[in-house]
């Protein structure tokens, strides 16, 4: 080279570099050509697929899938009678054995047995109602409170007891639980 060309030292030193490999030029080309490879492979794994079209059946097989859908449908519901009748024939049975067991003990068992027999509970839903929730539920089922027809009967005094004891903050009266519990004890 020609080092009379150079005005000085620093300019000779700047330019035997290889400028190309340091440029912050390439940077910028390499993180265009990412975000472009990046679009296009997203664009093309990620578009909407009509499977259906992908895996379309012939149409006979079709037909024949939705007659023996249909038949097996037609059997589980027939076996599934015939369960429920053996069910109750069973529970029947055995509700008329317990009976006879229990008329034919000695007079004193029987009041044993009548004493100690549950009487029949049924519980309803209250997640049903709205603003209640399974923790919500669960805490009013400790209280006491597992039906509609209870949470019906409820006046200003078990409301505002409520209230305060769960820390309801006025959410009994906003979501209308009393309307609610009213409407659905009727049917």
């Amino acid at each position: 080279m020609d080092k009379s060309a150079f005005p000085n030292a620093d300019t000779e030193k700047m330019l035997s570099l290889p400028m190309g490999a340091i440029s912050p030029l390439w940077l910028m080309f390499a993180g265009a050509a990412t975000v472009g490879a990046a679009y296009f492979w997203s664009r093309t794994f990620f578009k909407q697929t009509n499977v259906e079209a992908l895996f379309k059946a012939p149409e006979a097989l079709t037909e024949t899938t939705v007659e023996l859908v249909e038949t097996i449908v037609e059997t589980v519901e027939a076996e599934a009678e015939v369960a429920i009748d053996v069910i109750e024939a069973a529970a029947e049975t055995a509700a008329d054995v317990i009976d006879e067991v229990v008329e034919a003990a000695p007079e004193p068992v029987q009041e044993v047995l009548a004493a100690l027999a549950p009487e029949p509970v049924s519980v309803d839903d209250l997640t049903v109602l709205t603003g209640i929730g399974p923790k919500l539920a669960a805490a009013l089922a400790e209280r006491g409170v597992t039906r509609f027809a209870q949470i019906a009967a409820w006046t200003d005094d078990d409301i505002a007891g409520f209230d305060k004891d769960l820390k309801l903050m006025g959410r009994i009266g906003r979501e209308a639980w009393i309307a609610q519990a009213t409407r659905l004890a009727a049917h």
